[in-house]
């Protein structure tokens, strides 16, 4: 249908309501009508009311948006605006309240109070009328999504999406409420806008807005005074997390389980440091319940966001790229550690279910897959309807086979959701996968015909970091070369579509760039092109990752004892800082830890300016670490990582100018060495008794037998000296009792001898 300036619009789809305004009750002057109306919609449109060519009634400006969730309400009959100044500022014009909806293209209620309530003309009517609504992509506006965080938790001591807030026309938050029926929001918008017509309602708001923001910039901007970080506060954090773990079903805390991916890692990576087998086996406990329960999808690859029920069986149904990436790196961790083939097998899962299903044309990442799904094509949505499984549906999948493997999936259990089903093995008794797995393929393929959930397909930096970063350790953990060709491409994707010459990263792509980038976008890329920098050996790689260190300082730095901004520009309700734990690492760990890690990587003005900013955000950060160290689990890793140095089988030596790689094979353990150019270490048996020796020991090693040493000259040494340069190979045998080996080194070059340097490896299958 085509629509002009007049918009005349066809009632034969419309069911109750009389539609006297392209947007019920909004004030739109002839130019906005004009461009909204010559607007190509958004197809197919969600939405109930649609004229009988099936073409959209009402369209509203979030029709302009790149964002998929914005989109998604772009033919709700809500006069919706995207976040912005011009936003407040017709409200201010107005004299009119902002009605702020913040929410997500996978979140399954913001997708039911769209429905009832959004999409409702006679609610949009009350809405438009009296309210300037405002629709924010929480994923392409972490920053907006944090700052009304924090005040619902204020007003409401809770919080969740969608988070609706209503604010004072200069965005100060009055009143907020998450999920409503279409009533009981209706109520709330007559009696809110009841309020503010009335003097003395308006002023009671405003005080009440002041207040609340007030809190918000008292909480954002609090510090602690810096402290040391000792060996104290790492004991600290690993009892706190031991203390809220579950040890007979794995996760933290009761109720609904999510994964706490940066819990896992500390308590993998405090094993590692220490060898605290309780740290170790607590995050084996939990990722051999995740990787068993039906949060893990034993059929198509990957992880749900989280379980709602407290053994992990029936989950919340959406993927977030964010915990394929976070997760996969956990299991290749205790592989590595363990050799067990169960977490083996859920790391590879994983990394094939996102380069199969999750992957761009252009070889970036999608952000998320929905929790919901027609049941049928074309019919009702259901949460969980292309995952779960029905005798029916198992028997067509697998005809004979059906029976047999029924009880091994946990399909012979009663259904936990309506939609039947889901697929799950005992965490207690090994499942025999090299048959199940034949059997799941098959499932997945016939699942493939069912209708599909909806695919977010932005492209969002900072998670294609973490996902980037997981390929990387798995394309080395698994043997993989296809894992680092799919981080390769993703990272073009990123480092020549989203980053420009002068440093501006997209924080999204879709269709184009997307907001500026935040904090967690520079930094965790910045981290995924280190790892790409140490598994190729390529200094283009290292050189962008300097840059994203050098753009964290320029645009992200409020003060210098201060933590860092989230948004390279203060909100309405001043700056916020990138330090609260949520299912992700903050952003002022995740830049922590890429400091320390360049610091050891580089050349030694770039290695000192990364110490600097290390030392400096260490101490902004130093003070809640100490106080509440299990609060502040992210920064506590990367405190870790960059005073003691990484964990894994490949460490980076002398400031980069060397390489050490233990690997293990049977009982026979190598340790490779790799110099840079110009590089080199003492001999085991050193000429100069003063010089530090090349050692490797362990308890349990045995048989050590190190290169011979190539004699040299150096112009401040008279005596020749005894070195290891170029490659060289430390071999040695382990017993069953062997958990470790510690080499003791010391590189120098042809004028200076960096200091010596310990480094502990635990050993591939040590527990």
């Amino acid at each position: 249908m085509r629509r002009t300036a007049i918009l005349v619009f066809s009632l034969m789809a419309l069911s109750n309501a009389a539609i006297a305004d392209p947007l019920p009750g909004a004030r739109l002057d002839a130019d906005a009508l004009a461009r909204i109306a010559n607007a190509p919609p958004v197809s197919p449109p969600r939405t109930r009311y649609v004229d009988a060519s099936g073409a959209p009634v009402y369209t509203n400006r979030l029709v302009f948006e790149r964002s998929p969730y914005l989109r998604q309400h772009a033919h709700n009959p809500v006069n919706w605006r995207p976040w912005g100044p011009e936003a407040l500022a017709e409200a201010e014009a107005r004299g009119v309240q902002v009605f702020l909806s913040v929410g997500y293209a996978t979140c399954h209620w913001c997708h039911v109070m769209e429905e009832e309530s959004f999409d409702n003309a006679d609610i949009a009517r009350v809405m438009n009328e009296n309210f300037v609504p405002v629709k924010v992509d929480r994923e392409t506006l972490p920053d907006i999504d944090s700052q009304y965080m924090l005040a619902t938790q204020i007003l409401t001591g809770r919080g969740g999406w969608p988070n609706n807030l209503f604010l004072m026309p200069d965005g100060q938050p009055i009143v907020s409420t998450s999920y409503q029926p279409p009533n009981a929001f209706l109520d709330t918008l007559t009696n809110l806008s009841q309020d503010w017509r009335n003097p003395e309602g308006r002023t009671a708001m405003a005080e009440q807005a002041a207040s609340v923001s007030e809190f918000v910039r008292l909480i954002a901007g609090s510090r602690s005074a810096a402290q040391d970080i000792t060996e104290a506060t790492f004991e600290k954090a690993t009892a706190g997390l031991l203390e809220d773990h579950d040890n007979f079903l794995g996760g933290f805390g009761k109720g609904p389980k999510f994964p706490n991916e940066t819990m896992i890692r500390y308590l993998l990576d405090r094993y590692e440091r220490t060898g605290d087998r309780s740290a170790a086996d607590a995050a084996l406990v939990t990722l051999r319940h995740i990787a068993a329960g039906g949060i893990h999808d034993h059929v198509g690859g990957g992880f749900h966001r989280y379980a709602v029920d407290v053994n992990w069986r029936t989950p919340h149904f959406e993927k977030m790229l964010y915990n394929q990436g976070l997760l996969t790196r956990n299991y290749l961790q205790a592989y590595r550690l363990t050799k067990d083939p169960v977490f083996e097998r859920a790391a590879r899962r994983a990394l094939d279910y996102v380069i199969r299903d999750m992957t761009a044309p252009e070889g970036a990442f999608y952000a998320a897959e929905d929790a919901v799904s027609p049941v049928t094509a074309g019919g009702k949505t259901e949460e969980g309807a292309y995952y779960a499984w029905t005798y029916d549906q198992l028997d067509a999948a697998l005809g004979g086979q059906a029976d047999m493997i029924r009880s091994a999936i946990g399909l012979d259990q009663p259904p936990t959701i309506p939609a039947g089903s889901v697929v799950h093995v005992s965490p207690d008794r090994p499942s025999d996968f090299a048959a199940l797995d034949p059997a799941l393929e098959q499932m997945r393929q016939a699942r493939e015909g069912r209708p599909h959930p909806i695919i977010d397909t932005k492209l969002i930096a900072g998670w294609n970091g973490l996902m980037i970063r997981a390929l990387v350790d798995g394309a080395e953990t698994l043997n993989q070369p296809r894992y680092l060709d799919a981080a390769k491409r993703a990272t073009e994707f990123v480092t020549t579509r989203m980053l420009s010459p002068n440093g501006d990263l997209a924080r999204a792509w879709a269709s184009g760039p997307l907001e500026d980038g935040a904090l967690r976008d520079y930094a965790w890329m910045g981290l995924a092109l280190v790892a790409l920098a140490d598994a190729t050996d390529d200094t283009r790689y290292l050189g962008l990752a300097q840059k994203m260190s050098d753009e964290i300082i320029a645009r992200f730095v409020d003060a210098p004892n201060a933590p860092l901004r989230m948004a390279q520009q203060a909100g309405p309700l001043g700056s916020t800082y990138d330090v609260i734990e949520g299912s992700t690492p903050t952003g002022n760990a995740a830049a922590l830890e890429l400091f320390g890690m360049l610091s050891r990587r580089g050349e030694d003005n770039e290695a000192v300016d990364n110490i600097q900013r290390a030392d400096n955000l260490l101490g902004a950060l130093s003070g809640s670490i100490v106080q509440a160290p299990e609060a502040n689990i992210s920064s506590v890793t990367a405190a870790a990582v960059y005073r003691d140095g990484e964990t894994g089988t490949t460490r980076r030596l002398g400031g980069g100018t060397a390489t050490a790689r233990l690997d293990l094979q049977g009982d026979q353990l190598t340790l490779h060495l790799d110099f840079a150019p110009g590089w080199h270490a003492n001999s085991h048996q050193p000429l100069n008794p003063d010089l530090i020796a090349t050692a490797l020991s362990g308890s349990g090693l045995g048989s050590v037998a190190y290169p011979n040493p190539k004699m040299i000259s150096l112009g401040f040494q008279d005596e020749p000296l005894a070195v290891l340069e170029d490659q060289a190979k430390i071999n040695a045998t382990v017993t069953p009792e062997t958990e470790s080996a510690e080499l003791t080194i010391q590189i120098c070059g042809t004028d200076r001898c960096l200091p010596p340097e310990q480094h502990l490896f635990r050993l591939p299958g040590s527990i």
